[in-house]
């Protein structure tokens, strides 16, 4: 009865209480891409905290948005349906715009939430409250225990509005959280607000990438952890290094790893898994005639995994 009644407080029908976890998910991951909104949220990443204001619009399916920092080097990011590209007043407020861009809350979840369960256990938790409205929190549980992040969610009933994330480790202690602090559902009435301030641009490029599903061919990859899907790849010429490097982009819907290959030169030791802020981690091994190195957002044990595991069969 007590449970009842806290649905009808929530305004939530029955039947919503009845939904599958998994379509509940699945609709966040929606609403956080598309959903017309006006509001500001914070990003807390260990002891720093930013605050942005995002603005988004729908038209016929076509989604706009703008979300510019309110802290430090003033800078903005504008989504023209996938195209993602950054403005700023210098160019070294633009690349710290990129660095924004990197996750664009509320779309935290992918788009197919379903391609989450081969890594994580998804369970509902209790009833909250973010930015003044009710929320239903979804848990994100690693299948395998400390080799990934868990990742709650709490869900507005009503739109399916991801309101607040958190990504925690095993122990519970949080790694990065975003959440709204006001909140308007809608276009903006003021369709100004979603042009650009500043006339310094760069362009991202696609801010939702499809993944490839396809390595390619003169390159063989084995025990890359389950889920995990490649999500592009390229061959780049970086500063210190006399051949291209190749370079992997996994992902298994919430974490992302980059896995670099080069050949090997003199002694190179391997080094041990760094985890720096925001629970993003660097380790490298030599095996043989190759030098790999993975940087991802994984705990330290999930990236000694991935080093100790992977193989790299060049054809």
């Amino acid at each position: 009865m007590v449970k009842f009644a806290g649905y009808l407080l929530l305004g939530i029908p029955l039947l919503a209480a009845a939904e599958s976890d998994w379509d509940l998910l699945q609709k966040a991951a929606q609403a956080g891409r598309h959903q017309a909104l006006s509001g500001s949220y914070t990003h807390n990443v260990d002891d720093e905290l930013e605050t942005f204001r995002l603005y988004r619009a729908q038209d016929g399916g076509v989604v706009r948005e703008r979300r510019e920092s309110m802290d430090g080097m003033p800078r903005e990011l504008v989504r023209d349906d996938n195209e993602l590209t950054c403005y700023a007043p210098d160019t070294k407020a633009l690349n710290a715009a990129k660095v924004n861009a990197i996750k664009l809350f509320p779309a935290i979840l992918p788009e197919r939430s379903q391609d989450l369960k081969s890594a994580y256990v998804l369970s509902r938790g209790k009833l909250d409250r973010v930015a003044r409205r009710d929320c239903q929190w979804l848990s994100l549980t690693p299948k395998e225990a400390n080799l990934r992040y868990g990742l709650k969610v709490c869900v507005d009933p009503v739109s399916a509005l991801p309101l607040k994330t958190v990504t925690h480790d095993a122990k519970g202690a949080v790694i990065e959280q975003f959440a709204f602090s006001d909140l308007t559902l809608g276009n903006p009435k003021d369709r100004a607000l979603l042009r650009p301030r500043f006339k310094h641009s760069l362009a991202l490029g696609a801010a939702v990438s499809a993944p490839q599903e396809v390595v390619p061919a003169d390159f063989e990859i084995r025990g890359m952890p389950s889920g995990f899907r490649l999500l592009r790849y390229a061959s780049r010429q970086l500063p210190g290094h006399d051949t291209p490097v190749s370079h992997f982009v996994y992902t298994d819907g919430l974490a992302k790893l980059s896995l670099f290959v080069e050949a090997g030169k003199g002694e190179v030791d391997s080094h041990p898994a760094v985890i720096g802020p925001g629970g993003l981690g660097l380790v490298s091994r030599r095996i043989g005639s190759q030098v790999l190195t993975v940087v991802g957002d994984l705990p330290e044990q999930g990236l000694e995994n991935v080093i100790n595991t992977v193989r790299v069969i060049k054809k």
